[in-house]
């Protein structure tokens, strides 16, 4: 256990040292935050009032929706980032001194994502407080005690899944460059994958069932829900029931896989599964490299 800690603390200084490294992982944040303060916001606030034909909670409504998809970004666009520390050890080859070392391979690889998913859940719930403060500021409110609790065990299991599906993948890249390439590709593409960009309902169906296939589809569902369950509420008090299951299925608030809704505690299940069977590829996969 000892060896395990002191690899994670050394991985969490190095990253923490990178002070650009540490900027970029934000970037997602950033750049969906200003789409929306620019553009996109707006238009799906007049399109729910002119729907709807209310004022009231539109604006909460869609700042929640947006809060919610940052978070599911964030919590794959961050620990992908931390995990860069990993691949500079291949480039350096500074890894060959670990797999000669007498480490067994489980150990290294649980130093790397550990290290990984204390600095994704870190810095994503610093995002999580930002989001609600945000929520706030423009009028919204704070979610209650039980639906923060939910939101960070959702945080926690998604960060894991994602930290362990990274790491295998990282274990096929040797330099940082690739890493970057990779990092801006997956940045650009999880808002539209977790249907941040443009609601799940706007995807045709064989999209819609592909990304049901990906853990930050499920993340994404689970942040919105929770986050948008307050100010549907009021935007559709007098709608019939149907209209607001309509708009959750549409905005991607909540999954439909069959005839059957993914509830949330299937969904963190998923996650968990996900996370185990990439951590044991992992452990195969470094168990495989050469000295």
């Amino acid at each position: 256990m000892n060896i395990i800690l002191k690899i994670t603390s050394r991985n969490i200084k190095l990253y923490l040292r990178n002070k650009s490294a540490v900027f970029f992982s934000f970037l997602s944040m950033l750049i969906i935050i200003g789409l929306y303060a620019l553009f996109l916001g707006d238009m799906l606030t007049q399109q729910l009032i002119h729907e709807h034909q209310v004022e009231e909670g539109v604006k909460w409504l869609v700042n929640a929706w947006i809060m919610g998809g940052i978070i599911a970004v964030n919590a794959v666009t961050i620990t992908i980032a931390t995990l860069s520390v990993m691949v500079e050890d291949k480039e350096k080859l500074f890894i060959k001194d670990f797999i000669v070392a007498p480490i067994k391979r489980s150990q290294l690889v649980l130093g790397y994502v550990l290290s990984s998913i204390i600095l994704g859940i870190m810095m994503t719930l610093i995002s999580f407080v930002l989001a609600q403060l945000y929520i706030v500021f423009v009028g919204g409110e704070l979610l209650s005690m039980f639906d923060n609790i939910k939101v960070i065990i959702g945080i926690i299991f998604s960060v894991i899944a994602v930290a362990s599906i990274s790491f295998f993948g990282f274990t096929f890249i040797k330099n940082e460059k690739t890493v970057s390439v990779v990092s801006s590709i997956v940045g650009t593409l999880i808002g539209f994958l977790a249907g941040v960009y443009v609601p799940m309902g706007v995807m045709p169906d064989f999209i819609q069932n592909i990304v049901k296939f990906i853990p930050v589809t499920y993340s994404a569902a689970m942040f919105k829900e929770i986050f948008t369950k307050g100010p549907t509420s009021i935007v559709f008090a007098n709608a019939p029931s149907k209209a607001l299951y309509d708009y959750n299925v549409f905005m991607g608030n909540i999954l439909i896989i069959g005839n059957n809704q993914v509830r949330y505690l299937t969904m963190i299940g998923i996650l968990f599964l996900i996370a185990i069977i990439f951590f044991l590829l992992s452990v195969i996969r470094v168990t495989k490299m050469k000295h």
